[in-house]
């Protein structure tokens, strides 16, 4: 895997790297948080083998993209933008994964003739259009994380400074303290070997520049995302799972009831990794899109 850097226009360096077939479909892929580049090449094998060409990118602060200062949910579209038109891309579909997810359903929003299809999986909905939506959050450590993000910023850094210290003291410890929080779906996933390596790695490379990126793009999903979800035109598929204990389910219903035109792909007893599993439906549902 090559990392590749694009400069863009505000002097910021963008992180990528391209995954699966290099003259397929254009997909943008945003990652996990905390997360990087490097989780694209969980889906490498089968967007090979679907047709896709999977550019996914560090977002600002993380792996080797330059960190960016009072970030917003709506800066990622505009980097994006910057990068397809560097890539001579047109038209291209954006899909993502966890904390990527609320990144790729503004897109819908700020991208909407751009897109080809628009797929976001286990995602947030906007905290502004559900009441209390922190009370949904199983942990009560991620509860409280959503109110110190506003109140008190400096306590809110120093949960991810902690954890940046227990990924690079023992990233084991830590991979099994995450692996206790998950449904039996996901447990089954996070034992195999593979996925388990990519993950730490993923992790480490999250952390690269410190924890300022991982805090900014964590504490951007908790305000209100700049636009009403009834704004977003184009059609959004959501993937997510009845038992996920890191994204409520009920985010993803959210998005259903106030985006006109979401299709909520409800997946009975998975859990927040089942795009391991479900691979060939996202890419039916991109397929779909398509063709329409």
């Amino acid at each position: 895997m090559e990392t590749k850097h694009h400069t863009l226009k505000d002097g910021r360096i963008l992180a990528y790297a391209e995954f699966g077939k290099p003259d397929g479909v254009p997909v943008f892929y945003a990652h996990g948080g905390p997360g990087s580049r490097l989780e694209g090449a969980l889906f490498h094998a089968k967007a090979l083998e679907r047709g896709y060409r999977f550019i996914a990118t560090d977002r600002p602060g993380m792996g080797e993209s330059t960190f960016l200062e009072n970030r917003k949910l709506l800066d990622y579209p505009k980097d994006l933008e910057e990068l397809a038109d560097a890539l001579n891309i047109r038209k291209f579909g954006v899909m993502g994964w966890s904390g990527g997810g609320a990144h790729t359903t503004v897109c819908a929003y700020a991208l909407q003739e751009r897109l080809l299809f628009n797929i976001t999986c286990a995602g947030y909905t906007n905290f502004s259009e559900l009441p209390s939506a922190e009370k949904y959050l199983e942990s009560k450590a991620d509860q409280v994380a959503v109110g110190l993000s506003k109140s008190h910023p400096r306590l809110f850094k120093m949960f991810f400074d902690l954890m940046n210290f227990s990924e690079k003291v023992a990233p084991e410890a830590t991979y099994d303290a995450f692996m206790k929080k998950l449904c039996p779906s996901d447990k089954e996933i996070s034992a195999q070997p593979e996925f388990k390596a990519l993950f730490l790695n993923d992790q480490r490379e999250a952390f690269k520049q410190g924890a300022q990126g991982v805090t900014t793009d964590a504490a951007v999903h908790y305000v209100d995302w700049g636009f009403s979800l009834s704004e977003i035109q184009c059609r959004l598929h959501v993937f997510h799972g009845t038992a996920d204990h890191m994204v409520p389910f009920e985010f993803g219903l959210n998005l259903e009831q106030n985006v006109p035109d979401c299709i909520l792909h409800r997946l009975e007893d998975q859990g927040h990794l089942f795009p391991y599993k479900y691979m060939d439906a996202i890419f039916d549902a991109a397929d779909e899109e398509i063709k329409g």
